[in-house]
Formats: C-alpha cells, sequence, structure tokens
C-alpha cells in the first residue's frame, strides 16, 4: 500500500514539474541570452533567426502569463525582455555597421586597383619627343 502511495506522488510530481518548468519564461529568457551572446560573436542568418524565434516564443508566454492573471509576473518578464531587445537590436546595429565598414573598404581597394591600373597605362605610352 505504501508503494502504491509513493508511486503515485511520485508520478504528480513528475506531471507537476513538467506543467510548470519546461516552458518557462525564465527559461525562454535564458535561451535568448545565449542566442544573442552566439548572435553577438557570430553574426549568421541563422543566429538571427534563432534569437527571434526566442522572441516569439517569449511573447506568446508573455501572453499567457496575462491571460492567467498573473500581470506582475508578466511585467518582470516584459521588462527582461524590452532590455533583450534593445540588446539585439544594437547587435544588429553593430554588424550592419560592420558590413558598411567592409563595403566601404571594398569600394576604396576597387578605386585603388583601378588608379593604379590607369597609372601603369600612362607608364607604358612612351612619351612623344618634341
Amino acid at each position: 500500500m505504501r508503494a502504491g502511495r509513493y508511486l503515485w506522488l511520485l508520478i504528480f510530481g513528475i506531471i507537476a514539474f513538467g506543467l510548470t518548468g519546461c516552458d518557462s519564461p525564465d527559461r525562454t529568457l535564458d535561451s535568448i541570452r545565449r542566442d544573442l551572446a552566439t548572435y553577438k560573436v557570430n553574426p549568421t542568418p541563422d543566429a538571427e533567426i534563432k534569437v527571434e524565434q526566442g522572441f516569439k516564443k517569449l511573447d506568446s508566454q508573455l501572453a499567457e502569463l496575462k491571460q492567467s492573471g498573473r500581470t506582475a509576473e508578466a511585467a518582470a518578464v516584459e521588462s527582461m525582455a524590452s532590455n533583450l531587445r534593445g540588446d539585439f537590436r544594437a547587435a544588429r546595429m553593430v554588424n550592419s555597421l560592420r558590413d558598411a565598414q567592409s563595403a566601404i573598404e571594398g569600394i576604396g581597394s576597387a578605386i585603388k586597383d583601378a588608379g593604379k591600373s590607369i597609372g601603369d597605362v600612362f607608364k607604358e605610352q612612351p612619351t612623344p619627343t618634341p
């Protein structure tokens, strides 16, 4: 009889943990933080998509919190999410600036090469003697 009671308590505990802990906003926030750190180091399109998907999931979880009447918890999560969104926008801006800098350097290099080629053409031309 005791073993059966412990078994039911164990099953109930596993179910309760599964319903509350597996898909919590805190875990989603932690996941977004990790994905954002990865994006800052290596800003690939896949890394950007992972961060965006994390925010979509968090938005859904926030809606559930508000709907269940847990407004204080929702407000705290929204505040943290807002900070992370700001960090994400800043990281995307830095990435865009790096891309622009690289493009400008490429244009400058192309102009330099073109100037050198034109100079070489004039050097190869014999100068007329008067």
